[in-house]
């Protein structure tokens, strides 16, 4: 399983919120925190953002009808 693979799965049990910590050239460095303010870093390829992203830009994952989608910014309240 490819890395992406198994956060994206990680990310859908647990995590929900981002922050995007570096850019480095076609990979992120983030930092995922769930509910309960745990937080963990992990590095993301570039390519999934559907946004342009730069240091401390906040993301935030949601899965509708079945489809997991990363959404830039801060989630609706």
């Amino acid at each position: 399983m490819h890395k992406i693979s198994r956060c994206i799965n990680f990310v859908m049990m647990f995590y929900v919120l981002g922050i995007v910590d570096q850019v480095h050239n076609d990979s992120v460095q983030v930092e995922l925190s769930d509910i309960e303010g745990t937080v963990i870093t992990d590095d993301l390829p570039l390519w999934i953002f559907p946004c342009e992203i730069e240091e401390g830009d906040m993301f935030y994952f949601v899965k509708l009808d079945g489809v997991l989608e990363l959404r830039c910014g801060k989630p609706p309240e």
